[in-house]
């Protein structure tokens, strides 16, 4: 069994790759990947479930991914982002409420699990192709956000995975 995990910055061409190399691979896409969670990220940006409250429950849909691929016994499967995003693009607010180092080492170490049972591979896409003015990303430290890829990334358990990818822009 494959498992294929997608990850690096938006606009870095991620969802059109996965859809061409990837059509017949079952996928999940993190977060949102589940509908409970559509509904409380609604919730939370209406301001009626607080920053602290909705890491929970991102994290809670992260370790569900996680144990249904570790039980899952017969089927490659393509993650569109994973815990790695959520490391990445949560790790202010993680520190900032003292979740961070225990929530990686929870993540890591089902990771460990799930490369016992699967061929793994990261997808990292770190060049960006597009750079929009209403992109949510602008919000965000681009620089920041691909260093805390880069230094995610290099450590164990997950450098000898990683393979970077990419893509160059048409013009």
């Amino acid at each position: 069994m494959h498992l294929y995990i997608i990850e690096g910055l938006d606009k870095t061409g991620k969802t059109t790759y996965t859809k061409n190399k990837f059509a017949g691979y079952n996928k999940l896409r993190l977060p949102g990947g589940f509908e409970y969670t559509h509904d409380m990220r609604n919730y939370f940006m209406e301001g009626k479930i607080p920053e602290a409250e909705m890491i929970h429950i991102i994290f809670g849909e992260h370790m569900a991914a996680l144990q249904h691929l570790y039980y899952n016994k017969t089927e490659s499967y393509v993650l569109d982002r994973s815990f790695i995003s959520y490391l990445v693009f949560q790790k202010e607010p993680l520190i900032k409420y003292g979740y961070y180092d225990t929530y990686k080492h929870i993540l890591e170490e089902m990771f460990k699990k799930l490369a016992k049972r699967y061929e793994i591979k990261i997808l990292y896409f770190s060049k960006q192709l597009v750079q929009r003015k209403d992109d949510w990303l602008e919000y965000m430290d681009v620089d920041v956000l691909k260093k805390n890829f880069d230094e995610l990334l290099e450590l164990e358990p997950y450098s000898c995975y990683v393979e970077h990818v990419d893509i160059e822009c048409k013009k």
